[in-house]
């Protein structure tokens, strides 16, 4: 079976684009599980041979929660410390921390946790919530629509097969 292609994205020039973009992407992301039993969600095997489809919800939504403590930092102008976000050791973290975690918790946990995002991001200038060359713009794509892009294809192959 080949595998989904990552969807192509023109990059947004304004909130409201944004905001269609991400929405877009939000959909397709959630048509990868919508309407699967939680005995599939929690199966391994959608994102690499140990990550379940619920694994990939509660990993999104550690990373939404981090891009809401991080944002409001650059937006001051505050330097991350280095290696506090370093990719490979968060998600190693949050996957085990993550596991006991119920199909239910982990769907309310992603719903609240984009909400909250997306609640922060209606109130945050706009030039820096869209340069993707700044360290916020690159938080907020890689918290949103980037983030799921990047899954998306594993998890549309998986539905494919469940």
């Amino acid at each position: 079976m080949a595998a989904s292609k990552k969807p192509r994205r023109s990059k947004p020039t304004t909130r409201a684009e944004f905001l269609a973009l991400e929405q877009e992407a939000w959909t397709q992301l959630t048509s990868t599980w919508h309407g699967l039993p939680d005995k599939v969600l929690a199966c391994p095997g959608a994102c690499g041979p140990e990550w379940s489809i619920k694994d990939v919800m509660n990993h999104i939504a550690a990373w939404q929660e981090a891009a809401l403590q991080v944002l409001p930092e650059l937006l001051q102008g505050h330097k991350l410390p280095a290696g506090q976000y370093n990719i490979a050791k968060f998600n190693a973290l949050h996957h085990a921390e993550d596991k006991q975690r119920t199909v239910a918790a982990s769907q309310r946990r992603l719903n609240r946790s984009r909400r909250g995002l997306l609640t922060f991001l209606a109130s945050m200038p706009e030039t820096p919530m869209l340069d993707l060359k700044g360290r916020a713009g690159t938080w907020v794509k890689y918290a949103t629509y980037g983030h799921y892009d990047e899954h998306l294809g594993g998890l549309q192959e998986f539905r494919q097969s469940a």
